[in-house]
């Protein structure tokens, strides 16, 4: 899903001529907000992202924060872009980048909720088989 994503980033920045450099840069920014993203969502498999920020963990926000910081280096310094070989990024690219790095991580929250709904309700019929039958034995 993440490749997808990037991929089709990529090749949408090159069709629209906006040079090697810029696609580079903007696949590379998204890959790091996807990973990120993934990062929350893989926290837990029965909360969502939303619920799962209020519980304590000092290491994440370290390598959220750090990764973060890397990002905006990369991208603002000129001799570290030189190095990745990126263009300068626009705010609306990091827009782009943004919606193209969260909508796997998207996609991967809604596949949770609904195998959360999905779980509840086999526990939930599970219960009731269970009531029927030591209501029948009676």
């Amino acid at each position: 899903m993440t490749f997808g994503a990037l991929a089709a980033l990529y090749g949408i920045v090159l069709r629209r001529l906006q040079g090697e450099l810029e696609a580079r840069a903007l696949a590379f920014t998204a890959l790091i907000v996807a990973n990120l993203g993934l990062i929350l969502a893989n926290r837990s498999w029965s909360r969502s992202i939303v619920a799962m920020v209020g519980v304590r963990n000092p290491t994440l926000w370290w390598v959220i924060g750090g990764a973060s910081a890397f990002l905006a280096l990369t991208l603002s310094v000129p001799a570290a872009r030189a190095v990745f070989r990126f263009s300068p990024v626009h705010v609306d690219d990091l827009a782009i980048c943004l919606v193209a790095g969260l909508s796997p991580v998207l996609v991967f929250e809604a596949f949770k909720a609904t195998r959360r709904a999905s779980d509840g309700r086999s526990a939930g019929s599970r219960r009731r088989r269970a009531r029927w039958r030591s209501s029948a034995r009676r």
